[in-house]
């Protein structure tokens, strides 16, 4: 595997930010079980973004059971950039590494990031979806939960939390933060990571470097999709509104034409259900980017989650 080459002595913290989710004792169980390289020096933060430190006992009955370094921060706000944020301010360590309270990695996972990462300010590694056995066909066909970086030509110029390791140098001297007002609708990451491309950050992919979460039934649902798929045109129109006037103006002009679009595509390929709701939540994507060009909110995807 492309870890056994690293010879390179190496510190890495790896932070688990939690809101009220029992699932994040198996993501630590997941970290802990790690294969790392030799000269791996391996810390776990957990962050706790709820407003008392529910996670706390979780924690630390954990941490009495385990070798590895687990350390706590409470990070109350019901803000996940406050947690991420508070993340980046602990760390110690030249790199930092992110996985979700409702995921679990596989046993290489770190390892592969690892050997990616030279020349590098971040490396991404897919995130798959593990469906029920109740799940709708169109669901698992197109596989809307999992993340991975799509192949295309040109570089990488954003990412996702959900699996990614950061060198914490670049972002130090970029003085990268997570935008707090995205902290409840979710896209603080898209953000993050484009503001990295674009101040000079070079974002890398590890292929085998695999986080797994099971996808619960709440969100195997057409209602719960299409608000994502609407939020992540939203976040994408702010991001480049923010950050690439011309690629904003190109997206937001284009949008309504893209909807109808894909709205034709959808009814032809009716006789095609997993096609035709491919095709009806790429629209949602473009509807989200068009309501906020129209000065729409962003919708607040996390406001009362629990």
């Amino acid at each position: 595997m492309a870890h056994r080459e690293q010879v390179d002595a190496i510190d890495v913290t790896v932070c688990i930010c939690t809101f009220r989710r029992s699932s994040v004792l198996a993501a630590m169980k997941s970290v802990a079980k790690q294969e790392l390289p030799p000269k791996t020096s391996l810390r776990v933060l957990v962050v706790d973004n709820d407003a008392v430190p529910s996670a706390l006992p979780i924690v630390e009955s954990f941490r009495a059971s385990t070798s590895v370094d687990i350390d706590y921060r409470h990070a109350p706000g019901r803000n996940i950039s406050v947690a991420r944020n508070a993340a980046l301010d602990e760390t110690t360590t030249p790199w930092l590494a992110f996985l979700d309270d409702d995921e679990y990695a596989s046993p290489d996972w770190l390892a592969e990031l690892i050997a990616a990462r030279h020349g590098a300010s971040a490396i991404f590694g897919p995130c798959q979806a593990l469906y029920g056995n109740g799940t709708p066909s169109w669901i698992k066909a197109g596989d809307y939960h999992s993340n991975r970086i799509p192949d295309r030509e040109g570089p990488i110029d954003t990412g996702y939390t959900s699996n990614v390791l950061i060198d914490m140098g670049f972002v130090r001297r970029a003085g990268l933060r997570f935008d707090l007002a995205l902290g409840r609708s979710g896209g603080e990451d898209t953000m993050f990571f484009h503001s990295m491309f674009r101040k000079g950050g070079t974002l890398k992919y590890a292929r085998e470097a695999t986080v797994y979460e099971e996808v619960v039934a709440s969100r195997s649902n057409l209602t719960w999709i299409a608000r994502r798929r609407f939020r992540a045109g939203q976040v994408y129109a702010k991001t480049f509104h923010q950050l690439d006037s011309a690629s904003y103006r190109r997206a937001s002009w284009t949008a309504p034409l893209k909807i109808a679009a894909c709205g034709v595509m959808s009814a032809a390929t009716a006789f095609r259900p997993n096609r035709a709701m491919w095709w009806l939540m790429r629209g949602t994507f473009h509807i989200g980017i068009l309501t906020y060009a129209m000065g729409m909110s962003i919708y607040q995807e996390y406001a009362g989650s629990a």
